[in-house]
């Protein structure tokens, strides 16, 4: 499975917000096993693709609780959304505001780095991505509310 990109277009941001002047580099070799150990844990539980149809529901969706509407997708999953590699092409002006209003790139960030470090595993290493999902949604709700 392929890396997932997700951009939203700089208009809508503030100031310096999505400016980057060079890609990201790890800078030390803590930094570097880090982001492997990341990688390999998001590849391993299939969570890029998790990730990609949330934001898909989001978008097409829009709701005003987008954390209650995660919630009540992993609940009850929607059959049919497929996973977008890109979806900046099918980004109009009001979904771009919509994820910016609601912050859901940081939402999505933290929660990986969050999952990364927190997210109890089974001796065998597995971990419940969903439960750890449902559980991370309802205790950070009130910090990604619009306002």
């Amino acid at each position: 499975m392929g890396d997932v990109h997700f951009a939203v277009p700089d208009t809508f941001l503030d100031k310096d917000e999505g400016l980057v002047d060079a890609p990201l580099k790890p800078t030390s070799r803590k930094d570097v096993a880090r982001s492997k150990a990341m990688s390999d844990f998001f590849r391993k539980h299939d969570v890029a693709s998790m990730i990609s149809r949330l934001t898909a529901i989001l978008v097409r969706d829009k709701p005003n609780d987008p954390i209650a509407h995660i919630i009540s997708h992993l609940v009850s999953p929607e059959v049919g959304i497929l996973i977008c590699e890109d979806p900046s092409p099918y980004l109009d002006e009001a979904s771009a505001a919509y994820l910016v209003k609601h912050r859901v790139h940081f939402m999505f960030e933290e929660f990986l780095a969050n999952m990364m470090d927190d997210a109890p595993a089974d001796q065998d290493g597995n971990v419940d991505v969903l439960g750890y999902a449902m559980t991370w949604m309802r205790w950070n709700k009130k910090r990604y509310s619009a306002k």
